[in-house]
């Protein structure tokens, strides 16, 4: 954060002794300490990662097959942002092809958002997928799932939700 200060002399004022310049000083000192907070809980650390036609690798439970999703070739883009209190936000975005774990022959595109916010006092991650494809008899399934789990300061889980559609 930077803060630009400047004071100069306003014609037609009397300055008694520097009295309205100091008084002036004071107030934009005053001010600039109030800015501070907001300089502490700016971002230091940003870090954005890209794959561009790539494996990007397991991306979690299929829900709807008893194996993981394997997005064996796609892109992905990866933003994380820390700052001076430790407080991160972390997001993601992984589309592609897929195949499966389970050997059922699910196979197909998918795309997967999701994210962590955490503090000292709290933690939060979240997520939605959707997928479309066959599975090896040549059955076409749709897969949507979307969840969220939230730690409170106390360390204990307040929100633990998934879901899964099979269609």
């Amino acid at each position: 954060m930077h803060v630009h200060v400047a004071v100069r002399p306003v014609e037609g004022r009397a300055t008694a002794g520097g009295n309205s310049v100091r008084k002036a000083l004071a107030i934009l000192a005053a001010a600039a300490l109030l800015l501070i907070p907001v300089g502490v809980a700016q971002a230091n650390t940003v870090t954005t990662f890209h794959i561009h036609a790539g494996a990007v690798g397991d991306v979690g439970p299929t829900g709807c097959t008893p194996g993981d999703f394997i997005v064996t070739f796609g892109n992905a883009v990866e933003h994380d942002t820390i700052n001076n209190a430790g407080d991160e936000w972390f997001t993601a975005t992984v589309t592609g092809t897929f195949v499966t774990t389970d050997g059922s022959g699910y196979a197909g595109h998918m795309t997967a958002w999701f994210g962590v916010e955490a503090n000292a006092k709290n933690f939060v991650t979240h997520f939605t997928a959707n997928a479309q494809g066959t599975l090896g008899d040549g059955t076409p399934l749709r897969v949507h799932q979307e969840g969220q789990f939230t730690m409170n300061a106390l360390g204990l889980p307040v929100v633990n939700n998934m879901t899964f559609t099979c269609s």
